[in-house]
């Protein structure tokens, strides 16, 4: 609404049907990516790594391999089932006969390796991945925020309230950051 741009990490497997034939018909190779129009504002950015790939893999044999372990030990039962993590592979057959849906789990392994962008900005394709590769960054200054600062969320309903508490968490944030710069350079 404000005009802001973003780049957000993208949930690619609940996107519509159409968008989602479009990403696995790019056929990727390791260290390539693609733009895909989502509509007139945003664009899907969609990148392959085959790092990315085999960790994905490893994760759902894994999970695939605890599943096994549970149903065949009788501790996996109907009242266990959820669409959570790796459940999602499990189909309910009859009253109480559980077991794993292997197309569902086989089908999911398309996916592996790929990782989605959302991204308003007019920058192109590898500079959204280098910008959102800084996340980090992000996260380390909310860490320090909450546990260094210990600055905790303030709840606040009026809108100069909230422009206030964001600024003194904000100087809080550089007088540290700059502490900290200083002390590296003196090397401390």
């Amino acid at each position: 609404r404000e005009g802001y741009e973003f780049i957000l990490g993208a949930r690619i497997k609940n996107e519509k049907q159409i968008l989602q034939k479009q990403i696995l018909s790019l056929k990727l190779k390791n260290g390539e990516s693609a733009i895909l129009k989502k509509d007139e504002h945003t664009n899907l950015v969609i990148s392959y790594s085959l790092s990315r790939h085999k960790k994905d893999q490893a994760n759902r044999e894994k999970g695939l391999r605890k599943l096994e372990k549970q149903i065949s030990s009788g501790k996996l039962t109907k009242s266990h089932i959820n669409n959570r993590g790796y459940n999602k592979y499990l189909k309910l057959k009859g009253e109480i006969n559980v077991e794993i849906d292997k197309e569902k789990f086989n089908a999911d392994g398309k996916w592996d390796g790929l990782k989605g962008y959302l991204t308003n900005t007019g920058l192109n394709k590898s500079e959204v991945i280098e910008n959102y590769s800084h996340l980090w960054r992000i996260e380390k200054a909310f860490r320090i925020s909450k546990h260094d600062l210990k600055i905790r969320p303030i709840y606040h309903r009026l809108h100069h309230r909230i422009e206030a508490h964001v600024c003194i968490a904000f100087v809080a944030y550089k007088v540290f950051k700059e502490l900290e710069r200083q002390l590296y350079q003196k090397g401390a």
